[in-house]
């Protein structure tokens, strides 16, 4: 009974060494995906941003435009696009 005992306490202890390794390689990949999304937004933001700048009169610069003056409501971010504050907007 005793090495049946001991064997059941060897295989719990394994078991939550796996699951400790599980949730660390989880994590990692968690955290990959975050910083893949966000190197994906950069990328697709600075893209937009340029083809807004180069093509001032393009409906694709105009649309961006008008829905960044329209969501981008804190003034340090308006201050960033070179927006005016919303509270000075009519």
């Amino acid at each position: 009974m005793a090495t049946s005992s001991a064997r059941i306490e060897a295989l719990r202890k394994k078991q939550q060494v796996l699951a400790e390794q599980i949730k660390k390689i989880e994590s990692r990949t968690q955290e990959q995906q975050r910083k893949d999304d966000t190197r994906r937004k950069i990328i697709a933001g600075a893209l937009a941003l340029e083809h807004m700048e180069n093509n001032k009169t393009s409906d694709f610069a105009k649309k961006l435009g008008a829905l960044l003056d329209e969501y981008v409501v804190k003034a340090n971010e308006r201050e960033l696009f070179g927006l005016n504050p919303k509270d000075q907007k009519q």
